[in-house]
């Protein structure tokens, strides 16, 4: 009996431990790791899918894009939708917007984007999307600007804007986003 009392002792002690200062993700307690790929800077994975009706759809390495991952199941990706329809009408004939759905895509008839179904997870995994919502903004074949899944809050489109406007603004080779958090 004292021995288990000591094991249970034991083993409450190294989980408050690893709760104090393991990340759940990582195991690597306070360390910041970087973002995985692809960041800010990276090469922009080019693709050619069909959306929801058919239609093909191509991420190439000439124009600016906005490429949304999301999940009609997912709270932030819905709270997000209301801000990326938005910025998609204001910004449609600028830039191509695609969003691309990892289980079951929405309904929206009438959305100014691109809906693009990933039952697979092929794209999912081309762009090493592991949670949703992520967006990120490509120009040129380069990815420009990320933001997480813990980024989309309320009045996050303001910033999307901005970094649409700048990437449609900007020549070759100059710009982008210096950090993925929006400073």
């Amino acid at each position: 009996m004292k021995r288990l009392a000591l094991v249970a002792l034991l083993v409450l002690t190294l989980s408050l431990f690893y709760r104090s200062f393991g990340g759940a993700e990582t195991g690597t307690g306070n360390l910041t790791l970087a973002a995985p790929e692809p960041n800010v800077g990276s090469t922009a994975k080019s693709f050619t899918a069909r959306d929801v009706e058919g239609s093909r759809f191509e991420l190439s390495d000439k124009g600016v894009y906005v490429l949304a991952f999301w999940s009609p199941l997912n709270q932030n990706s819905n709270r997000a939708r209301p801000g990326f329809l938005e910025v998609a009408r204001e910004y449609g004939d600028e830039a191509s917007f695609a969003v691309v759905y990892v289980n079951g895509a929405r309904e929206d008839v009438d959305a100014p984007y691109d809906r693009l179904y990933d039952p697979t997870g092929r794209l999912a995994s081309l762009y090493n999307v592991k949670r949703v919502p992520r967006l990120f903004v490509v120009r040129d074949g380069v990815i420009w600007w990320v933001l997480g899944e813990d980024q989309h809050g309320e009045g996050y489109e303001d910033a999307l804007k901005t970094k649409i406007e700048a990437a449609l603004e900007e020549k070759d080779g100059e710009g982008g986003q210096t950090a993925l958090r929006n400073d």
